[in-house]
């Protein structure tokens, strides 16, 4: 019969999985060492729990953008401009849609009246139906309806709360007085991003205009939203105004675009995440690989009696085969039971802090992708030893002492397939193959330095160690290469969760440098913005009058690249898309700033004329961008005054300083007569002292706009700092994976040492001297663990130091010392707690073979 001999048992490999007597040797074979398995498989769990959480973290958002994204946007396309959008294009774009609205945001100072204080607010001037698509809600319900037709303003709550104003009230914009017609529960979709770190006023666009701040060169934003009912898609609107409008450098955004944007911002963070996920999971499956090759061990006598008696070589593998799969299928379905409550606990906490609304529920078919591929990785990694049982013959039972055996080249084939799972879990994290394999990568070759070590350690304990030395270190430090050795596994799980940990750690250091507040005492934490060229002595005089210092004080000008090298920036060959429709923000001046360093070329000093070519510094990152260096030539449009300019230097610029930094730098002589307005940084020591200015300033310069970088860093520090509560659970995971190998790792080792101390014991050692010698072997584990794991942390942090946080790549030596001192007194405790009673039992009972 096809699959099966004479015996009645399976004759191949597949059909002896599906063999009920397979399953029952493995289930009475594995009775003497379940505990020790289980401890094992617990180090798949948290590396499939934390693949499960994240990916189903990204789906649940993923899920509730896919189904609000309308909502997002608030209509079907938004057509957006720094420039006012003149009323024949307003007209025209209006004839495409079945209904058109208009908002005009800026940032600028309100008072509260009579003398309720000042606040930098986002100012939205709407006309129209707008949101076409969600609601927003109000107090009182028709506050909003009331707002189109009577005109006022509407606030955020919290507003009325701080500057203890109500509805009736009134306030001044601009000199203007509006009154207060109510609160915004629920507001509009936001189209920008500053308004994130501004409080919202709603106001009727009839009434910003007769306000008076709207001027040439203010800050301001311009917006039309578009509805089509039943008309093209989204999509085809979007291509049919991009192409009825060529030379209106316009953002067009449909509700897909926003989708995929925060989409985008999603997979920066998962990206890491996803790290962390295939680290936990493949030091998981390590943890198992070991285990299964510390079992197959134990188990080498019985798989000889077994060949003796007739047991082919592919049913002997069968039944330990069938033991891993049960193994992997608990560690499996644990796993992701666990990331499925890490997933909704999640949620649950930070769902109020997402811009979407999200249901804390399981993304089931993740749940199923991702429990397969756990169970596929662990399954691969135990191939690894599972195939050298095919190697042992019946002759095993003659002899004693004998060892799993197999060559690394038969092993390839797996090494391959352990590879590509490695890096299809990595692709299905980033979709860019480049990154996936830098990815798997990076592992594979901290794993491959952890296995050198070990090797390297074995080889060289079993050559140095003499007759000279001291018999108790001589003992403890044999034991590094002697049969039965924990040295592979031990740096294997103790290193690499050390090098992972320190990684992350080392992450957020550098992350909280960045965003540190107290950098230097030149770094500003108020912008004053908006500041017209005649006002800029006045606002000098303001800060005088307060006693603050001013620390800059530049002017600004807008402008766009028209062209690069004589050819158009839109077909410039391999310049992005963006560099032609951005509008750069540059100045004018003679000297480099403390936060820029000159990296090629002169820095140009001297004035220039404007009619020639100019002199023009770039900063280094955007001349890369734009794919130019030095003595290549750009066409500026000035707000529609062509400039020519000639790149004679490259800067380094320190942007996680905050004072005044640009991309482009022109000399003096050339700028001074185009449209702009000045910007006038300051410190402020207190809170007190930022409002008493922000309300002289709104009482005389109404147009100058006010921003506290404190307030805005201490949102995004919040922001940072509920992330890195969840990249640090998540993480933590990893960490916890290799606990596991290292419990079982000494749980394996117990039994070689239990029957060494009790042979030295018979030969009249103390128990002192038994648990001195272990001390000696575990130290030395851990010292070396401990030492390669830092060392490539420090690897890795230099890495993301310099190609990622543009920082210092000199790591923090009171976390590397921690980290050495803890995972050293780890290894010993961990060693000594684990192999008590090594030393308590009777020396006859085990020579005898009962213990």
């Amino acid at each position: 019969m096809m699959g099966s001999n004479k015996s009645g048992l399976p004759g191949s490999l597949w059909t002896a999985l599906f063999h009920p007597w397979v399953w029952r040797m493995a289930w009475r074979d594995s009775r003497s060492q379940r505990v020790r398995l289980v401890i094992f498989s617990l180090a798949i769990v948290s590396g499939i729990a934390a693949l499960t959480a994240i990916h189903s973290l990204k789906a649940s958002v993923e899920r509730g953008i896919a189904s609000e994204a309308k909502s997002l946007l608030g209509s079907d396309l938004r057509v957006s401009s720094r420039r006012e959008i003149v009323a024949d294009d307003v007209s025209r774009l209006a004839g495409m849609a079945s209904r058109m609205s208009r908002e005009t945001s800026f940032p600028s100072m309100m008072r509260f009246l009579p003398d309720g204080g000042a606040r930098l607010m986002q100012v939205r001037g709407i006309e129209g139906g707008y949101p076409f698509y969600g609601k927003v809600e109000t107090r009182p319900a028709d506050a909003w309806e009331k707002l189109k037709g009577e005109g006022g303003v509407l606030l955020e709550p919290a507003m009325l709360d701080q500057f203890g104003a109500k509805i009736g009230d009134e306030v001044e914009l601009g000199g203007m007085r509006l009154r207060i017609l109510g609160v915004v529960d629920k507001p509009a979709p936001r189209g920008s991003r500053f308004s994130g770190f501004a409080p919202e006023v709603y106001v009727n666009l009839a009434d910003i205009e007769r306000t008076g701040l709207l001027t040439t060169n203010s800050m301001a934003s311009y917006q039309v939203y578009l509805e089509i009912d039943g008309g093209p898609s989204s999509k085809a609107l979007k291509d049919k105004v991009r192409k009825d409008f060529p030379d209106n450098p316009w953002q067009l955004e449909t509700p897909e675009d926003r989708r995929e944007n925060l989409g985008d911002a999603l997979d920066n963070f998962q990206q890491f995440l996803g790290l962390i996920a295939l680290a936990s999971l493949a030091l998981g499956a390590i943890g198992v690989a070991g285990a299964v090759h510390a079992h197959v061990t134990r188990r080498i006598a019985t798989i000889g009696i077994l060949r003796c008696l007739g047991c082919p070589g592919h049913l002997a593998f069968g039944i330990y085969f069938a033991q891993v799969l049960a193994l992997g299928f608990f560690g499996a379905l644990l796993g992701a039971g666990l990331g499925v409550g890490l997933q909704m606990g999640l949620l649950g906490a930070f769902r109020d802090e997402l811009p979407i609304s999200v249901s804390p529920s399981p993304e089931w078919k993740i749940v199923a992708q991702t429990t397969a591929t756990g169970f596929a990785v662990c399954c691969g990694f135990a191939l690894l030893p599972l195939m050298k049982i095919r190697e042992i013959s019946p002759a095993v039972t003659l002899r004693s002492g004998g060892g799993l055996k197999g060559g690394v080249l038969r092993s390839l084939p797996i090494y391959a397939l352990l590879v590509g799972l490695l890096v299809m879990v990595a692709h299905a994290n980033d979709p860019r193959w480049a990154r996936s394999l830098a990815m798997v990568g990076g592992m594979v070759v901290a794993f491959l330095a952890l296995v050198g070590v070990a090797r390297g350690l074995m080889a060289v304990t079993r050559r140095v160690v003499g007759m000279r030395w001291p018999y108790l270190l001589r003992q403890g430090v044999s034991n590094l290469h002697r049969p039965g050795n924990q040295t592979l596994l031990f740096l294997l799980s103790l290193g690499l969760g050390t090098f992972l940990l320190v990684t992350i750690l080392s992450a957020g250091r550098l992350l909280n440098k960045r965003l540190d507040l107290q950098q230097s005492g030149k770094s500003p934490n108020l912008y004053l913005i908006d500041v017209q060229p005649d006002q800029v002595a006045g606002v000098r005089e303001v800060l005088d009058q307060t006693g603050l210092p001013v620390l800059e004080s530049e002017p600004m000008v807008t402008m766009r690249v028209s062209s690069i090298r004589g050819v158009a920036v839109g077909k410039a060959k391999g310049v992005p898309r963006w560099v032609a429709r951005r509008e750069f923000r540059s100045t004018y001046r003679d000297k480099l700033n403390f936060t820029e360093t000159l990296v090629a070329g002169e820095f140009a000093t001297e004035r220039a004329d404007p009619t020639e070519v100019v002199p023009l510094s770039l900063e280094e990152e955007i001349a890369k961008d734009m794919m130019v260096g030095i003595g290549d030539e750009l066409t500026l449009d000035v707000q529609g005054v062509p400039i020519r300019a000639r790149v004679t230097s490259l800067r380094r610029v320190d942007w996680s300083r905050f004072n005044l930094n640009f991309f482009m730098v022109f000399p003096p002589g050339v700028l001074e007569d185009a449209p702009g307005f000045h910007v006038v940084t300051t410190r402020t020591p207190t809170p007190a002292a930022s409002g008493e200015l922000q309300r002289a300033l709104a009482a005389k310069f109404a147009n100058v706009t006010a921003i506290d970088l404190t307030l805005i860093l201490e949102t995004v520090r919040d922001i940072l700092g509920k992330i890195s509560t969840v990249v640090t659970v998540l993480g933590g995971f990893t960490v916890l994976a290799g606990l596991p190998i290292l419990i079982g790792t000494l749980l394996n080792g117990r039994d070689v040492r239990l029957k060494e101390s009790v042979l030295l014991r018979t030969l009249g050692a103390s128990a002192k001297q038994v648990r001195t010698i272990l001390v000696i072997e575990y130290a030395t584990l851990g010292i070396l663990s401990a030492l390669t794991g830092v060392l490539l942390a420090v690897a890795a942090n230099a890495a993301l130091a310099v190609f990622v946080f543009k920082a210092s790549p000199w790591p923090d030596p009171i976390l590397l010392v921690g980290a050495f001192g803890a995972v050293t007194g780890i290894a010993v405790l961990g060693g000594l707690a684990l192999s008590r009673g090594v030393c308590s039992h009777p020396p006859l009972e085990i020579l005898r073979g009962g213990g």
